[in-house]
């Protein structure tokens, strides 16, 4: 009998080791539930050394929204010893074969940022879902092989807007703007969201320079309004904006920057920035990829993310602030609302406009 049972343990012991040898480790699978997060197919284990990491956007150029892209993806680069490269888009015809030969070129992980690339990385990871992990920022995308990465713009603008409605000895408020349809429209309503809340008789003027970079008609335009009797001018045109500037610093309004600090001490005019931060979005998309946490459900990110706030009242300076205009009790009025955005005692949903 002790034989038999000795002979039948080593039978099991032997098929233990093959059964060892040849079948895969189990993976834990979340339950299905509507609020159980899809994961992202990023190589879990893979040494981040090993990783390919693609950014495709439009001419960098000095653009805030894409510079600081550039700089938090050289931070994960640097942290993590990540592959890590940028193509640049010239025109419209170009974003799907780049996007495409990202995949071919076996990119682990491929982000593309700027509208004119929603329709091509859709398309391309719905051809090869499974070769990379697609993330389109900045634009909402419904292919679920996406992730989409949005902005609660609305959230900046409005404590922008407050500062303007504190700071303003006038009912009139300017703003040049880049252009105007519904997907521009929360700066427009969040700033004048702020500044109603504060001022509930402004009056508003808008302009749109339809440039990112024409800086003699964001000029133009700041002065036109000037001229009408506004006593703050909300810039929001990208590189267009230092027209705005210079506008300001010659007819003595008071103006805001846009995406990253526009401050400066040769102008004290500038009085506050409406931030955005892309590099906070990117080295926040890459740690999760890394760390094998990534999931593919959109998100939207404001003051809580800390990636969309206003300066001196989310974030510091390098510049000292104009305290005779900007004064630690408007900061201190600024600051409670901000803290209310992130406790969700202030809600800003955005309307369609003309609504």
């Amino acid at each position: 009998m002790k034989k038999i049972l000795a002979l039948i343990l080593a039978v099991i012991m032997v098929a233990t080791v093959f059964a060892g040898c040849g079948a895969k480790p189990v993976e834990s699978v979340a339950p299905e539930s509507e609020s159980a997060p899809s994961e992202s197919p990023a190589p879990v284990g893979k040494d981040p050394k090993d990783l390919k990491v693609i950014l495709i956007c439009d001419k960098i150029g000095t653009n805030p929204f894409l510079t600081q892209m550039q700089t938090g993806l050289d931070n994960m680069k640097e942290k993590y010893g990540l592959s890590t490269s940028i193509v640049e888009c010239a025109d419209a015809s170009v974003w799907e074969d780049n996007i495409r030969a990202a995949v071919q070129e076996q990119n682990d992980l491929i982000i593309v940022a700027g509208g004119q690339g929603a329709d091509p990385i859709s398309a391309v990871a719905t051809e090869f879902p499974d070769d990379a992990t697609y993330v389109m920022v900045d634009v909402k995308t419904d292919n679920p092989n996406v992730k989409s990465i949005t902005f609660k713009e609305q959230e900046g603008a409005y404590l922008i807007g407050m500062i303007a409605g504190l700071v303003n000895k006038t009912d009139k408020f300017g703003a040049v703007h880049a252009n105007e349809g519904q997907s521009s429209y929360k700066w427009r309503w969040g700033y004048m969201e702020g500044v109603k809340a504060v001022r509930p008789n402004a009056e508003f003027i808008f302009n749109y320079t339809n440039s990112y970079t024409d800086a003699a008609k964001a000029k133009e335009f700041a002065l036109q309004q000037a001229a009408a009797g506004c006593g703050f001018i909300n810039a929001a045109s990208a590189v267009a904006d230092f027209g705005t500037f210079e506008a300001a610093l010659e007819k003595g309004f008071y103006t805001s920057g846009q995406d990253q600090d526009r401050t400066s001490p040769d102008n004290k005019n500038i009085i506050t920035t409406q931030i955005k931060d892309t590099a906070v979005v990117i080295e926040k998309i890459v740690t999760e990829f890394v760390e094998g946490s990534l999931t593919m459900e959109a998100e939207s990110y404001g003051i809580k993310e800390y990636a969309i706030g206003a300066l001196y009242i989310t974030r510091d300076s390098k510049n000292p602030r104009n305290t005779e205009v900007l004064t630690d009790e408007i900061v201190a009025q600024v600051k409670e609302a901000a803290d209310k955005i992130i406790e969700g005692e202030i809600v800003l949903e955005v309307p369609m406009e003309g609504k």
